[in-house]
């Protein structure tokens, strides 16, 4: 995530006396850009009827439904005022399962996921399953 803020980097002189010494001073402004980072969370959304518990098993390609919001909040660090942030404070997408248990078991052809498998977040990112079931052992 990113945001922008506007802040005084200085002034300008907009009046002068007769004499050229300036009089009146109004303040200028500038803008940079800083990032800050995002707190992702989801559920896998398996279709798979291979089931533990009744839930059915997570596998590589797998779909994952994930809310963000960013964190920490943007805030100025110019003293300045943050003008806009990218691409927004909170929201919500699909990522998927990208790698699967190290013992290459299967279901229908896919590696089968477990705690600590890849997903590549719907923001480009990368994490892991935090959570699961450890009635299988693989």
């Amino acid at each position: 995530m990113s945001y922008v803020e506007r802040y005084q980097n200085g002034t300008t002189c907009v009046s002068w006396d007769e004499d050229g010494n300036c009089t009146r001073r109004e303040p200028t402004y500038t803008t940079t850009t800083h990032t800050t980072g995002a707190k992702i969370t989801g559920t896998v959304e398996s279709n798979n009827k291979f089931t533990v518990n009744g839930v059915p098993v997570a596998c590589v390609d797998d779909q994952t439904n994930e809310q963000w919001s960013v964190d920490p909040s943007p805030s100025p660090k110019l003293g300045g005022s943050i003008v806009s942030i990218s691409p927004s404070t909170s929201g919500s997408g699909a990522g998927r399962i990208t790698t699967g248990n190290g013992a290459r078991v299967t279901l229908n052809g896919k590696l089968i996921a477990v705690v600590g498998s890849t997903v590549q977040t719907h923001l480009g990112t990368s994490t892991a399953v935090s959570e699961g079931n450890s009635l299988l052992n693989m």
